[in-house]
């Protein structure tokens, strides 16, 4: 992650594009629909509740690019921001499906809120695709209370798929990057994330069927002088 570049809004804006017309298709479908947002839902759940059941009424929780799946909805206390740059589309495309909350159609590069505002964070699956990841930590870094917890999921790949991932990238980016923007290595990622954090554990989660590579893990991070 430290040595990928940061790609362009153009690149960006496409893969975003993509991403909403994958939504929009799969919303025709409603029964398809609702069977992947149970099982997203399900999916990170208990992980959510394990490490943010301490919360109370007045914790502000922040979740970055939550989609359509707003899993931070599960959580009984807290005041919840959901942001993300397509949160205006998510709303047309899948009307009543998202939870009451305060919603912020921005980038995670630069967010509109001030330093120590949130007790806990929310990022699953988002850092392969935004435009600039470590910006994105840098304002995690910023908006986390001394005593909050950042919760993230990123994909991880073999370091030769993550390589070849990156060149191909460059030769070929109208086609590769519609899928993501990055690919990290498990060693790559740690790096970027200690960069800001302490990292409390590290939990690799259960495959899934149709992703026989990667590998999703589950980080709870602090501040580093917590």
């Amino acid at each position: 992650m430290a040595h990928h570049k940061p790609y362009s809004k153009q690149r960006w804006s496409i893969l975003q594009k993509h991403e909403i017309d994958a939504w929009c298709n799969m919303e025709k479908e409603q029964a398809s629909f609702e069977h992947i947002l149970a099982l997203r839902r399900e999916r990170y759940h208990d992980l959510v509740l394990q490490h943010a059941g301490d919360l109370d009424e007045t914790s502000e929780i922040l979740e970055l690019g939550c989609g359509a799946l707003c899993v931070a909805q599960a959580l009984e206390h807290g005041k919840k921001t959901y942001l993300d740059p397509l949160l205006d589309d998510y709303r047309r495309a899948c009307p009543g499906s998202l939870p009451k909350g305060i919603f912020m159609s921005d980038m995670a590069e630069n967010i509109s809120q001030n330093d120590a505002t949130y007790d806990l964070i929310l990022s699953l699956r988002l850092l392969s695709y935004v435009e600039n990841p470590e910006l994105v930590l840098h304002e995690v870094e910023r908006l986390l209370k001394p005593t909050g917890r950042f919760l993230i999921s990123v994909e991880i790949w073999p370091k030769p798929l993550a390589l070849l991932h990156y060149y191909l990238a460059q030769w070929f980016p109208r086609w590769l990057l519609k899928k993501r923007l990055y690919c990290y290595t498990s060693h790559g990622f740690e790096k970027s994330l200690k960069r800001h954090f302490h990292i409390e554990k590290e939990l690799q989660m259960s495959n899934q069927p149709h992703s026989p590579f990667k590998q999703e893990y589950f980080y709870v991070c602090r501040l580093e002088n917590t």
